[in-house]
Formats: structure tokens, sequence, C-alpha cells
């Protein structure tokens, strides 16, 4: 192709054939020697989330020792005061903790004098969960059945388990209590005669809260799936119908998966990077969540909106991928998205068990690329955000003020691409800091964080993190996630303006 173009323009000397031999041959030899440019700019959108933004989740499971997705993980039941997993735990500083999933809805209350009921805890067994949660100076989620084993022959709630956790929790208890786990997959997890409408499903919320009293009550912790949101919604009813009841929950939680695993029965995005990492799974997220928070805002103004559990894959995650670097780049993508389009809290799926975990566990607990993401974002992004403008596309771009400082702004750029891709920030007036995460490879457990393994850094204290200096317009390595500080921003230097 070009050398006809070259014999065209050399012979005519057309200057508009030799424009486009120029352009031609640019775009051709530059495509792979010079990055992109991305110019970022400050929007005019703001907002602020909670302080109390990211909490993870256990999965009931894990505490009754029963079956919960095949793969490597820590001996059933977990021993909640093990000495690395408190370690681990503390430092990630998570705002709550819940306890749930799917064998929650299975889950029994068990007396000390009843005979063993499979699945079920005991009161002890909530007592050492509540004194780990306390030991991680975070609140406590519980999820409350509304399976088949607590309904009568008609298929009716009933509250006698309900009633049996509130007076086992102390006087004191500072958590919030969850009705039920993802109603509208009974079908899927108990058999369609199992499966209940969501109409009926309000009813029995509302019956709830008359026992949980002072203690908020959340739900309906719903399933959205990509591409079809609510699945088998025209024959169950949907969240909106449960929001439109009237029925003002304190909290409406959902649930949200981006991709699913082999292990889920049925499929409407396979996991694989391709669909973790692209562009149009970044949109199909901040449409869905857009959606949930317009319906928050028309139904129930008071309630509190939670993205009450999500990963990077449902059904348990897939190994080699959701517990590897390239997973980093969603997560960090999907929290700037959560923060920005309304949601007050995220509960990340899960700390241990499954493929999806924060901690890995093999002979001793570890972290998984996923848990120093989530702890740099704990500690730089604070919960009031100012829009960024130039990045929605391969480059994604979050900016909030940064805890603790007082002026000081953190940006988060997320390359997810495995090109280099030259940045210009929304500043000129001084260069910046950076810390740099990177990897040999989107399936590696490695992270470096500028050329630093994190194991490495002392945590635990006030030390400095390895921050470098970092020009206005630099290149950011493909497939990495960078934090910069700006020491002063006059967004950051004013009072919080608290939530609503």
């Amino acid at each position: 192709m070009l050398r006809p173009l070259y014999r065209f323009a050399h012979r005519r000397r057309h200057p508009l054939a030799a424009a486009l031999l120029i352009w031609l041959l640019w775009s051709v030899l530059a495509r792979e020697d010079a990055p992109s440019s991305w110019v970022l700019n400050w929007g005019l959108e703001q907002g602020e989330t909670s302080p109390a933004f990211i909490g993870v989740a256990i999965d009931a499971a894990m505490l009754t020792g029963g079956e919960w997705w095949a793969g490597e993980g820590p001996p059933r039941p977990v021993d909640l005061a093990d000495e690395e997993l408190l370690h681990w735990a503390q430092l990630l500083q998570p705002a709550w903790v819940r306890l749930g999933g799917t064998e929650a809805d299975r889950l029994w209350w068990r007396l000390d004098d009843e005979d063993e009921i499979d699945p079920s805890l005991s009161r002890a067994d909530i007592i050492r969960f509540l004194a780990f949660v306390e030991a991680l100076q975070a609140k406590p989620m519980l999820t409350v059945s509304t399976g088949p084993r607590v309904r009568d022959d008609n298929d009716d709630w009933q509250p006698d388990q309900l009633q049996r956790l509130l007076d086992w929790l102390p006087m004191d208890y500072n958590g919030i209590l969850e009705f039920g786990n993802e109603p509208g997959a009974h079908w899927l997890m108990f058999g369609p005669s199992h499966q209940i409408g969501f109409e009926q499903y309000s009813r029995e919320f509302d019956r709830a809260r008359r026992y949980t009293g002072d203690i908020p009550l959340a739900g309906p912790a719903n399933a959205f799936w990509p591409e079809v949101g609510e699945p088998l919604s025209t024959l169950v009813g949907s969240s909106r119908e449960f929001l439109e009841s009237g029925v003002e929950p304190a909290i409406f939680t959902w649930h949200y998966y981006p991709t699913q695993s082999r292990r889920c029965t049925v499929r409407t995005e396979g996991a694989e990077w391709e669909s973790l990492l692209d562009v149009e799974a970044v949109t199909e997220f901040a449409q869905q969540s857009r959606t949930v928070k317009s319906w928050i805002e028309r139904y129930s103004p008071d309630t509190r909106l939670w993205l009450g559990e999500t990963g990077p894959a449902q059904c348990g995650g897939v190994d080699q991928l959701t517990n590897r670097f390239g997973a980093s780049l969603w997560w960090l993508t999907q929290l700037g998205l959560a923060a920005k389009t309304g949601q007050e809290t995220v509960i990340r799926q899960s700390l241990m068990g499954g493929d999806y975990a924060l901690l890995a566990y093999r002979n001793h607990y570890s972290p998984n690329p996923d848990y120093w993401a989530q702890l740099l974002w704990q500690r730089l992004m604070g919960p009031r955000w100012l829009s960024v403008t130039g990045a929605d596309g391969v480059v994604q771009a979050f900016a909030h003020c940064a805890p603790g400082h007082r002026g000081g702004m953190t940006l988060l750029t997320v390359n997810l691409t495995d090109q280099p891709m030259n940045i210009r920030l929304p500043f000129d007036s001084e260069p910046a800091q950076a810390l740099t995460v990177t990897s040999t490879a989107l399936d590696s457990r490695l992270v470096q964080i500028n050329g630093h393994l994190p194991e490495t850094l002392d945590w635990q204290t006030d030390a400095p993190l390895p921050w470098q200096p970092l020009e206005v317009q630099s290149v950011q390595p493909g497939h990495s996630y960078r934090f910069s500080r700006i020491a002063d921003h006059p967004y950051c230097s004013g009072a919080p303006t608290g939530l609503r």
C-alpha cells in the first residue's frame, strides 16, 4: 500500500498525496514507538461518599465448614483468631465485615442443646465473629435467612430464627442486619418451587423490620448481571418494585459482578482478561449503578445505597485471573466508579476463600494483588471526590481529597491496556509525586510499587511510602495504576460537606 502511494506522490508531486503519505507513515511507524496521549482536566461534577466506603465479606460457609467454591483456601471452619489473618485484616482497615453469601439463606442459628443441623452456627460462633470484627475496628453486617428452612408449608417467612439471633446480639450491637441474599435467584439455589416474588419479599421485609427495631435493616441484596440486569425480573419482580412498594429500607443493597466463572450454571459474560478489562464492562457497571441510584432518588430518597457484594467474577472467581494483578485494574476502576455514581459503601467478596479472595491461603495467609490495591485506596483516597475529564476509555481517572491532609488531593489513573500512555495531568504549577504500581504480567501475583515489593514496606506506622517525583506530563506503563499526590488543591482546602 505504501509503495504505490509513494510513486503517486513522487510522480505527480501532488501536495495532498504527499501529506497523506506523511500522515500514513507517521501513523504506522509511530504507533509502535510513541505512546498515546491523554490530557486530563478537572471536571465540574463533585460529590462525597461515606468515610466507611469499603467493607469486606466472609461467606457464611467459611464459618460453618460447608462446601463453598472448590479450590484452595483456609481450613474450615476458619479460625478467626489466627494471628496472620488478624494481622493482614487489621492493616486493611475495612469499615464493615459482612457475614453472608449464598450459605446465609441455608443457615440455621443452632441452640446448644439442638441436634447438629448443617449448615448452622451457634451463639458462640456469632460471639467469635463479633470479636473478630471488633479487633478490626470495623462494624458487623449479618445476613439473616429468607430461605426454605425459615418458611412454613405455605412458603411464608417465619421470624423465629431472626428473633433467636436478635436475642444473641449484645445490647450495644453497632452493626446492621440484611434480610436475605439474592432473593431473585432462589429458583437457582433451592429450585423453582421455592422462588418468591418481590411483592411477597417486600411484605416480609416490612414484617422483619418490626422485630429488628433500631437495628438498620438492609435489602434486598439482589444480583444484577452484565447486560441483563436482574434475571427473571419479568417473572419474579425486581428491586425497583421493592422500592416502589414504599417499604423505605434503611439501606438498599445490590450485588454486581462484571463476569461469571465457569462454576456459574448460567453465564452472560465469561471471565477472561478481555471481558474484565474491557471499556464496555466499565460502561456497563456505570450505567447499572446510575440506574439503581435513580431508583433511590425517585422512590426512597432517605435510603442509603450500598453495593453490598462485588468481585471480579461471580461464583467464586477464577484461579490465575481474579487473584492476579490484572484484576486490580478492574477493582480500582470499580471503586472509582462506585464512589462517583453514589454508592455509599462497597462490600468486597471476599476477605478469604474462593479464587477472588484478598488474602490467599497456602499454609499461611498472604495478600493477593487486590489486597494492595485496596490498601492503597484506603490510605490515599478520601470520601470527597472531583470528576476528571479526558479519561473515559482505556485510561480511567479518579480524583479524591487525600484523607488526613487538608488541601491534598490524590489522582488515580488506571491504564487498562498493554500500551504505555502519555498522560498530562490537570495541573501545571508544580510537579507532583507518584506511586506507580506494576507487575510482570496480568496473571502474576507480583506487585511492585515504584519498584518496591509491598511486603517489604512498613505499613504499620506512618513511615512514608516510596513516592517519586512526577512531571506534569509523563508516560504511564501499560497495565498499571498510578496514584499522583497533589500537595494543594482548592477543592480539598474547604471543609467536608457531609453526606446528603
